[in-house]
């Protein structure tokens, strides 16, 4: 089965398609990745074919930094902005990198490039998606209505808010590079996969299939810095960070996130990312230990699968990959979205009994977090109900399960 994933997307929507396909390839069959350039480092050396489509997505993370604090509407009509001028190249450098696939997959950034070379190419496309989308359910609330009362209508309002931004350069990009006109029906007749643990929730739909999470292959290789782990070996701590976010002004949040954790009494590892928290200098903040050591730690990033189970809770930005990474962990979060699905998968966390998403990056203050951190450190309760859901979790092969559902797709031909 030769099969094309594109994945066009932050850290955290490229990495389950990375492990996606490394499986693949152990199983057997013959992925591609299709991704932004500065992610081949995913799947470097496993013998994966990588295309990298134009552009630098850590740039493009800075770009829009405006535009997450102003919300999922700024933010979407931001990246239809970006898709606008760019989908012509990402679709002739797709329809190059996946000729003689059998298929194509990925979840939204890779169908707005994919949809239109699987027509072309005549084969299908299956939807894999890290949220809950195209698929109305009553369980739970829309992935961009997350504080209406769940109804079919806030699933519609969802898939209109996500497709509708992109209709327009879809629809250039289909004629004037590929030739083609009409809908897409490179999904007709298809299941839809989705990588989420039925235990977060289960997404309805006969030809759905909620395959639990898939997290990406922990590097052997990899290491602590002497730093962190003489750090945690000095006793517990939080860990703090949000992603690939960063906002107009990450030394104001550094210095909200410093005055929370003084308050709160704990202490904690800051994880700066692509620039959502800055490595400001800690001496003259009162933030030492009685034994001289510096309660704070920077780390650019940490592994989240080696770091989340040494903590005692969480704080993030709620991408859907760091959400779950956290769910895994069997430690409280505390959700402190900024954009577009994150305040969804914050109202997940609180659904759940296992952790607290009670303000937006824009009500971010140091009360306010050192409240949260003070109460889920707290609440033995949270903390045992985020313990048995991640044992679940755990024990769940989203991976093996998505796999599995691609080879009765395709006929479950294997090279």
């Amino acid at each position: 089965m030769r099969i094309g994933i594109v994945a066009n997307d932050t850290r955290g929507g490229v990495e389950p398609y990375a492990a996606l396909a490394l499986r693949l390839k152990a199983r057997g069959h013959e992925p591609r990745l299709i991704a932004p350039a500065d992610f081949s480092p995913l799947v470097e050396g496993s013998g994966i074919p990588f295309a990298g489509l134009s552009g630098n997505s850590r740039e493009d993370i800075r770009r829009a930094q405006g535009a997450t604090e102003r919300g999922s509407g700024a933010s979407m009509r931001m990246v239809a902005a970006e898709m606008g001028a760019r989908l012509h190249i990402w679709t002739r450098e797709t329809l190059e990198a996946a000729q003689g696939v059998d298929a194509l997959t990925g979840g939204v950034g890779g169908m707005v490039v994919g949809l239109g070379v699987a027509d072309k190419l005549r084969v299908p496309f299956i939807p894999a998606h890290l949220q809950p989308i195209d698929a109305p359910a009553t369980a739970y609330p829309g992935v961009l209505t997350p504080r209406v009362r769940p109804n079919v209508l806030g699933h519609r309002l969802t898939s209109f808010a996500l497709w509708a931004p992109f209709a327009k350069a879809m629809a250039d990009a289909r004629r004037e590079v590929l030739g083609l006109s009409g809908r897409s029906t490179a999904t007709a007749g298809q299941p839809a996969l989705y990588a989420i643990s039925p235990r977060v929730l289960r997404v309805p739909g006969a030809r759905n299939h909620t395959t639990g999470y898939w997290f990406p292959t922990e590097d052997p290789t990899w290491q602590p810095s002497p730093e962190l782990e003489e750090f945690l070996a000095r006793g517990p701590a939080v860990s703090i960070g949000f992603g690939s976010i960063s906002g107009t002004d990450p030394a104001k949040r550094t210095a909200i996130v410093l005055e929370a954790v003084r308050a709160a009494g704990v202490r904690a590892v800051l994880l700066s990312g692509w620039g959502g928290l800055t490595d400001l200098e800690l001496t003259d903040l009162g933030l030492t230990d009685l034994d001289g050591g510096g309660r704070v730690l920077v780390q650019e990033s940490v592994p989240h699968e080696w770091l989340f189970p040494r903590m005692a809770a969480v704080v993030h930005h709620g991408g859907a990959g760091t959400t779950a990474a956290g769910l895994r962990a069997g430690v409280p979060g505390i959700v402190v979205p900024f954009t577009v699905d994150q305040p969804f998968w914050g109202s997940r966390v609180v659904n759940l009994g296992v952790g607290l998403s009670s303000f937006s990056q824009r009500r971010l203050t140091s009360a306010r977090l050192a409240d949260a951190l003070g109460r889920v450190l707290a609440d033995r309760s949270m903390q045992q109900r985020a313990g048995e859901l991640a044992a679940g979790i755990r024990s769940e092969d989203g991976i093996a399960t998505a796999i599995d559902a691609y080879e009765n797709a395709l006929g479950g031909s294997r090279v």
